[in-house]
């Protein structure tokens, strides 16, 4: 007993971040479907969803919990790999209905990801098989390496049987699958843009693009930086500092230069798709626009991206106007600055209207 009580803080710790990352690891996920199948219900979001709480909740309940003292654990407790397939056969002889229900739970942990690789990913037996397997065999190292390191010795039995028990129970679920397909298979899918896309399909595309934004303009960024320390000899903690445009600095203006080519220069030669728009199949001009509307509307669309990004820096009445033009209205501010605290409501309507509205 006391040494299960020794593993309470980093289990309770586990348990409470599980479904808030699933939900955040959620949106590749989304977007793979999207992607897949241009269309996204109700069961495929909250099955999406299920996938990523299910291979998260795997990991925890496999890797965790940790004992509170590593040193006092690692002191009394000196486990070695079994490396005997046949181990098994004693285990049940030795201890009976105990090792038969590790030997079930082993198999029922791993039915989810086996159906998960078929139903969901649509992944042929020859590649679900091996990834199964890979799975298994990640935990066990884990396992056995104190999660690579992170603790100092190992904290649980790196187990051969496991990974049989564990790769039968995918090979299981996929089965499962299959059977599941027969009795309601999977709807034909239409690759054709959409021209109305949902929230959920904006704001998954809207990631994506600025996703793609901070991992282009980071590197721009800091490559501007150093460029200017070698040249100015200024010291970098000064040039880090240094404003260019109004309030913005060499990362902002990284920033602002990538919006313009992720946000306005790509989805005008490409129909409105943007790189996001284009891996979800949408596009952002939901009307046929041509000559002065259309810059206008991608002028607006991108000072209402803007005004989300550098919504601390950029001047209240600059945003008022922009906002004032794509149909929000929000109270007037006398301040200078445009505080994200104190007008988060802005923010949020921004964003909205460039996911609903666009």
């Amino acid at each position: 007993m006391g040494f299960f009580e020794s593993f309470s803080a980093p289990f309770m710790m586990s348990v409470a971040l599980w479904p808030l990352v699933s939900f955040i690891v959620t949106v590749p996920v989304l977007a793979m479907l999207y992607h897949r199948d241009n269309r996204l219900g109700f069961g495929a979001a909250l099955s999406a969803y299920a996938t990523v709480l299910y291979l998260i909740g795997l990991l925890c309940f496999t890797l965790y919990p940790m004992p509170d003292d590593p040193a006092a654990y690692c002191a009394t407790h000196h486990l070695h790999p079994q490396l005997n397939p046949l181990q098994f056969i004693g285990d049940i002889r030795a201890d009976g209905l105990t090792a038969i229900l590790q030997i079930v739970m082993n198999v029922v942990f791993f039915v989810p990801l086996g159906f998960i690789m078929k139903r969901v990913f649509r992944w042929k037996f020859a590649v679900a098989l091996p990834v199964g397997f890979l799975a298994s065999l990640l935990v066990e190292t884990m396992q056995l390496t104190g999660v690579m390191g992170v603790f100092p010795c190992s904290y649980r039995l790196f187990d051969v049987d496991d990974l049989i028990w564990n790769t039968s129970g995918a090979v299981i679920g996929y089965g499962c699958a299959m059977l599941f397909d027969r009795l309601f298979p999977p709807r034909r899918t239409d690759m054709q843009t959409v021209t109305r896309p949902g929230f959920v399909r904006r704001f998954v595309a809207f990631l994506i693009d600025m996703g793609l934004v901070v991992v282009c303009a980071t590197p721009v960024g800091v490559a501007a930086m150093v460029l200017v320390t070698m040249i100015s000899g200024r010291p970098g903690a000064d040039v880090q500092r240094m404003r260019l445009l109004g309030p913005l600095g060499f990362g902002d203006i990284a920033m602002l230069v990538m919006l313009v080519l992720f946000e306005w220069v790509i989805p005008w030669f490409r129909q409105g798709r943007t790189l996001g728009g284009s891996y979800t199949h949408m596009t952002c001009e939901t009307t046929p626009r041509s000559g002065a509307r259309r810059v206008a509307f991608y002028a607006a669309r991108f000072a209402a991206i803007c005004c989300v990004v550098f919504c601390g820096r950029v001047p209240c009445v600059f945003c008022q106007v922009v906002i004032g033009q794509c149909g929000v209205s929000f109270p007037s501010e006398k301040a200078v600055g445009f505080s994200p605290v104190r007008n988060w409501p802005v923010i949020a309507r921004v964003l909205l209207f460039h996911c609903i509205r666009a």
